[in-house]
């Protein structure tokens, strides 16, 4: 129970009535008395108390907080006993999933990542031998071209002392000397010849031998993400078939450049041979056609090693790039990356999806025993622990509702506390009255956030909200039916010593019942709540309207 103060007019029994003149006669006295009652007006004695404004107005009971929940993983739906509409509570499962497929996509990401760690170690390996051999090549040609000078040397000074001593042989062996010498010399610089596409021969076969470990190191790369791009693998395949095909020729061209090396060789030996026999009879110079023979086999030897280890220093070592390592070792992250990926989706989904906090269902997308995929919305989950009414205030009333101001709100039986929390700043147009009558309007929405919300929330229902606009407390008040407004503002009417007089005044925090008086009239003057036919400057008498402290049970 509580006690309220509310005014009421009550006319006291015995009315003091002031007149004039003198009672003589009964109907004089009835006269007067007539007139004495025409004289009286109610009045209030102006005192203190609080004043609080209410703006009323409807609105829609919305979550302050919802949250859209996708699947974090693809897979089968095992369990999603929900609907659209019910209420749960935090922590609540909600979906689960079947990861059968995805722990199988798992385990073949780790074959896949040891494959590919297979793949390069193996490829490192050979790209060290490789560069080993071409750096001990390198260094061998250097050896070789030392020998080659020297030997170079040897051959031209027996050649010339062997030219000295020609002259003093007879014509018919000089000729026949010089004959199988330009032999020897034209068999030497095919020689030299066959060494130089033997040279190339054996880069060209190197070079293909590079290529054919590129393309296979790819294509086993490709064999390891077939499931993901089957064109890539198709592609790696038939670079791989053309490698081993370049391979094969260069080798063929290789072993055919050096049988032909052989046979010319033999055709040297031979020469060399019959150059002997003649210079067996030549004494001293025969010795001196031996050594420049021996020197010159010797210094061919020389000059076919060393354009064989030139070709092998020179020519691409099958060594793998700062590129192509850097290629192999990227997509192994990748590939490591992806299972790990899986591995996280893996335990992400084992999780399943939980309420996050109390609330209700909306939109649900999701059902049992359906495929999902990464991303895609399940349902919404809203609120009832952060919940708004959101409402429309109209032109004349937008003005006095603040933010932080307190509210009242009534729906489904229930009543709640509330904050103003948002105003708009920007009104919508609408239309207010109807038929012929109705007038275009401006309303703003407003946010009135539900302070105490619980159990028996319902989304979605209209709600009344009864806002406390404005409050005065201990103040100069005055019932609304004593304030009146005129073309020159407001004002009201007073007792001065029995005469009426129009006061104005200013109001402040006004409610339905009474209005909050900040100038014009003091505490403890007497107004007029009805002048009923008097004017400004009559004679009035006065009755005081009497307070009465009623007991209300809610």
């Amino acid at each position: 129970m509580k006690k309220k103060k509310v005014l009421k007019i009550v006319i006291p029994a015995a009315v003091l009535v002031v007149i004039g003149g003198v009672i003589v006669l009964n109907r004089a006295a009835n006269s007067v008395k007539d007139m004495a009652q025409a004289m009286t007006v109610e009045a209030m004695t102006v005192e203190t108390g609080d004043v609080t404004e209410t703006v009323e107005t409807n609105g829609t009971v919305v979550s302050g907080e919802q949250k859209v929940i996708f699947s974090p993983v693809n897979a089968n739906v095992s369990a999603a006993d929900f609907q659209t509409g019910d209420f749960v509570k935090a922590g609540t499962p909600l979906v689960s999933f079947d990861l059968r497929d995805l722990e199988e996509q798992n385990q073949k990401a780790e074959l896949t990542v040891r494959a590919n760690e297979l793949g390069y170690q193996d490829s490192v390996n050979k790209s060290n031998a490789a560069a080993n051999r071409q750096a001990a090549a390198r260094t061998q040609a250097a050896s070789l071209q030392a020998q080659v000078n020297a030997k170079t040397q040897e051959v031209e000074n027996l050649t010339s002392a062997l030219t000295g001593a020609a002259n003093q042989q007879a014509a018919a062996q000089q000729q026949e000397t010089t004959k199988i010498g330009k032999q020897i010399e034209d068999l030497q610089k095919q020689l030299e010849t066959a060494q130089a596409e033997l040279a190339d021969a054996k880069k060209a076969y190197d070079k293909a031998g590079s290529a054919q470990q590129t393309a296979q190191v790819n294509f086993d790369a490709a064999a390891a993400a077939a499931e993901n791009d089957a064109q890539a693998l198709e592609e790696a395949r038939e670079e791989l078939n053309e490698a081993n095909k370049n391979l094969t020729d260069a080798k063929n061209d290789y072993e055919k450049k050096q049988q032909s090396m052989e046979e010319l060789g033999g055709q040297m030996e031979g020469l060399q041979a019959s150059l002997s026999g003649i210079m067996e009879n030549k004494g001293t110079d025969i010795g001196l056609q031996q050594k420049l023979q021996t020197a010159q086999s010797e210094l061919a030897e020389l000059k076919g090693n060393l354009e064989s280890q030139k070709a092998i220093a020179e020519g691409e070592s099958g060594a793998l790039s700062s590129v192509a390592r850097e290629q192999m070792r990227t997509n192994n992250n990748l590939a490591e990356l992806e299972s790990k990926s899986l591995e996280e989706l893996i335990a992400e989904g084992r999780k399943g999806i939980l309420a996050d906090f109390d609330g209700v269902i909306s939109d649900k997308q999701v059902m049992e025993g359906s495929t999902v995929t990464q991303g895609m919305q399940l349902f919404t989950l809203q609120s009832i622990e952060n919940v708004n009414v959101e409402v429309t205030l109209s032109k004349n009333v937008y003005e006095k509702v603040k933010e932080g101001q307190k509210a009242e709100i009534t729906f489904a039986g229930q009543t709640y506390q509330g904050t103003v929390k948002r105003i708009s700043r920007i009104a919508s147009a609408g239309i207010s009255g109807s038929n012929q009558a109705a007038v275009s309007s401006a309303s703003v929405s407003a946010t009135v956030h539900i302070d105490n919300p619980d159990e028996n929330i319902f989304l979605g229902v209209d709600a009344k909200v009864t806002i406390q606009a404005a409050e005065a407390e201990d103040v100069l008040v005055l019932p609304t039916e004593a304030v009146n407004i005129g073309k020159d503002g407001t004002f009201c009417w007073v007792n001065e010593d029995g005469i009426m007089k129009k006061r104005s005044i200013t109001t402040g925090v006004t409610s339905d019942e009474c209005a909050e008086i900040t100038q014009g009239i003091d505490e403890g003057e007497q107004v007029i709540l009805d002048p009923r036919n008097h004017e400004e400057g009559d004679s009035i008498t006065v009755t005081e309207q009497q307070e009465e402290e009623i007991i209300e049970t809610e």
